[in-house]
């Protein structure tokens, strides 16, 4: 489970789909006052919750700054906490509710084509 700092990061890394630095993520994160310890903070324990990581650095003056991409995608971390919040759930379940709110016949039929071809790949 994330924070509500940890999750705008997170926000921000997802929408931006390329790596950032800390002064980037602070830089980026228009009306919040971060200060760049906290920032460090906030990756650091996004780390240890494994849902970033350090993809490469980057020469800034005389010293290298990490690159921080996610590990997951979004909806990669909203699958795997909705399944380890409640471990008896099951995607079924899950699918199914999404299913009854769907007004979207399009949508529909994109999910039986992506269902089609895991079935054609996976047999």
């Amino acid at each position: 489970m994330m924070t509500k700092s940890e999750k705008q990061i997170m926000d921000l890394l997802w929408s931006v789909d390329e790596p950032l630095s800390c002064t980037e993520i602070i830089q980026m994160s228009g009306d919040k006052t971060w200060k760049d310890s906290y920032v460090h903070s906030l990756i650091k324990s996004l780390m240890k919750k494994d849902l970033v990581e350090v993809v490469s650095f980057e020469l800034v003056s005389r010293s290298y700054a990490r690159k921080f991409m996610p590990k997951l995608s979004k909806e990669q971390y909203c699958i795997r906490e909705y399944l380890n919040e409640s471990p008896d759930n099951n995607f079924v379940k899950l699918f199914t509710t999404y299913l009854d709110q769907c007004d979207s016949a399009d949508e529909v039929q994109a999910l039986e084509g992506v269902i089609e071809q895991w079935k054609s790949t996976h047999s």
